[in-house]
């Protein structure tokens, strides 16, 4: 059976498009933060909430068609695991696309880690998760 390439890259754009959501809301989460606008700012969290599941949805969705079989599941590693940096140039145009959505997905994650960071410790203060402590 061969995988259908073009239903990945569908899946990961919907990822991505996920991800650019989640990362507009951190935006607006850091100026409701910033206003101490608590009601506003647990409706964003839910809101980041909901994407996160939809870009996760769409993940598992990716490898639920590893179950096709042992190819399939092959293939799927193949093109979800390997380093997307690291693409081959002669590979198909739907694996092309997987790749360059994958690393366009890596540095948006990137960057909301950091602005989800910043949130946290200018929220947390002492208390914040990423304040490093004496274990």
């Amino acid at each position: 059976m061969n995988l259908d390439l073009e239903q990945i890259m569908i899946l990961l754009q919907k990822r991505y498009r996920a991800f650019q959501e989640i990362n507009r809301l951190t935006v607006e989460l850091g100026s409701v933060v910033s206003r101490r606008d608590e009601v506003s700012a647990s409706l964003l969290l839910g809101m980041r909430g909901d994407e996160i599941a939809n870009a996760d949805s769409s993940y598992r969705q990716i490898w639920d068609m590893s179950q096709a079989g042992p190819e399939a599941a092959s293939q799927i590693r193949e093109l979800m695991t390997s380093d997307p940096a690291a693409a081959r140039p002669s590979g198909s145009f739907e694996e092309q696309k997987i790749y360059e959505i994958r690393r366009k997905t890596t540095a948006l994650i990137k960057e909301i880690q950091e602005k989800d960071r910043m949130l946290n410790s200018r929220v947390g203060g002492d208390k914040s998760y990423y304040v490093k402590t004496d274990r």
